[in-house]
């Protein structure tokens, strides 16, 4: 048993330090209009492999030691139990979204991937021998490999594709090709292993303030020393991302800590070092490419202008979907099939995802999944983890992107963020 105990512990940190590589079997393509559908795909990924064995391992523990299913929670996590019964309430009703979901082929692919991310949840908060430190320790390091990459497709300006490490052949002159247009070129904005930077941002957004929150309360002075180097780094590769909001979620992040840490009249002597870091790096790398930088912020060159629109449109595309389904959504993967029947015949690129969280989770899961997922978030916000801060970067995250619920690994990093933020260091 006490290896089957180590097995799914290292395991679970396997999957963290593996979460951000793309690497997968596309089992069923996704066509429409006689295009290449993303969000119609049906995808098995190579870490969600990692986490069904994971999760067999546990439940087979938790047989084997004669649990009922109604103890498949912990007794000692009693403070997690409305977290649990709001969990148990989401998962009920996303199934029910199955019955008038336009493609319930689609709709159940959805429900699977929110049940692996509640299998995750279960998994960090039912391990007794997993410690908040070692997880850390996982994400950051999967954070400094992230932006050593971004580092190496910044100085390239290219990506070399690998299928088998689930890369795709990128190139700034490409259309498509996610970059920074300052009018004399066209430069490559660093997406490391992940299909866009800005969840690259995200990543190494909850990669950094992990980095920060372990050095404000390890005593070890060599493991702070390591923990400094790897803010440094990550910090380089978040700036490369070129990611307006993963830099405003940071910044935002930053500061509620400070206000915490005042208010709680707690000591910021190890804080201090990692800020300064952070503001060392970037404000030498402003220096280096300030004409970027200004292009990103002031938002007047054409793709900036063009990015932008899209968005507003985004946003008045969701809200007349939302206007027709407020109550119960669309059902779960189905928000850009419901836009290619509201205005059919355009490319099947063109019917996008709208880039706020809160507003996607409204149209596929209608106000009672958005009341759900709220209602968890202020659960895991009373548990008092000193990782809240996790929690603060998604929720400001998903005002500006849609990942954390359209994509398999932006719905795995926002439930282990959950998970995570309802554990104590």
């Amino acid at each position: 048993m006490k290896l089957l105990d180590k097995i799914i512990t290292y395991g679970l940190y396997l999957f963290v330090f593996l979460m951000p590589w793309q690497t997968r079997w596309i089992y069923h393509e996704g066509l429409l209009n006689g295009g290449v559908w993303e969000y119609g795909r049906f995808s098995l990924y190579g870490t969600e492999i990692l986490l069904v064995v994971l999760l067999g391992l546990s439940l087979g523990q938790v047989i084997r030691s004669r649990y009922k299913i109604f103890r498949l929670v912990r007794p000692a996590d009693k403070q997690n139990s409305k977290l649990w019964f709001f969990v148990g309430l989401l998962v009920i009703w996303s199934a029910l979204t199955i019955l008038w979901s336009s493609d319930k082929q689609l709709a159940w692919y959805g429900w699977l991937r929110l049940a692996e991310g509640v299998g995750l949840v279960w998994l960090i908060t039912q391990n007794v021998k997993l410690t908040t430190k070692n997880l850390g320790l996982a994400l950051i390091t999967a954070g400094v490999v992230q932006s050593l990459m971004a580092v190496g497709q910044w100085v390239m300006q290219l990506s070399l594709a690998n299928k088998w490490l689930g890369l795709s052949f990128l190139n700034p002159s490409a259309l498509g090709t996610a970059v920074v247009d300052n009018g004399v070129g066209r430069f490559l904005r660093a997406y490391g292993s992940l299909p866009h930077p800005n969840m690259l941002a995200g990543f190494l957004v909850i990669c950094l303030l992990a980095a920060v929150i372990l050095i404000v309360i390890e005593s070890s002075g060599r493991m702070k020393r390591l923990l400094l180097a790897a803010t440094a780094v990550m910090s380089m590769g978040l700036f490369l991302t070129f990611s307006r909001a993963g830099w405003l979620t940071l910044f935002i992040c930053l500061v509620v800590y400070l206000l915490a840490a005042w208010l709680k009249k707690s000591t910021l002597k190890n804080f201090w070092p990692a800020v300064l870091i952070i503001v060392l790096v970037f404000g030498f790398l402003t220096y280096i490419y300030g004409d970027l930088v200004q292009t990103r912020l002031t938002s007047l060159e054409r793709l900036e202008v063009k990015s932008n629109q899209e968005r507003l449109a985004a946003i008045d595309q969701s809200q007349s979907v939302i206007k027709q389904h407020w109550l119960g959504g669309v059902g779960l993967g189905q928000y850009t099939l419901v836009l290619a029947g509201q205005q059919p015949g355009l490319m099947a690129w063109a019917y996008q995802p709208v880039h706020n969280t809160g507003l996607m989770a409204w149209a596929e899961l209608g106000f009672v999944g958005l009341l759900l997922l709220i209602l968890i978030m202020a659960a895991v916000f009373k548990s008092r983890s000193e990782f809240y801060l996790l929690l603060i970067a998604v929720l400001v995250l998903g005002v500006f992107d849609h990942y954390f619920i359209s994509f398999y690994f932006g719905i795995m990093l926002g439930w282990l963020v959950i998970g995570w933020a309802s554990l104590k260091a």
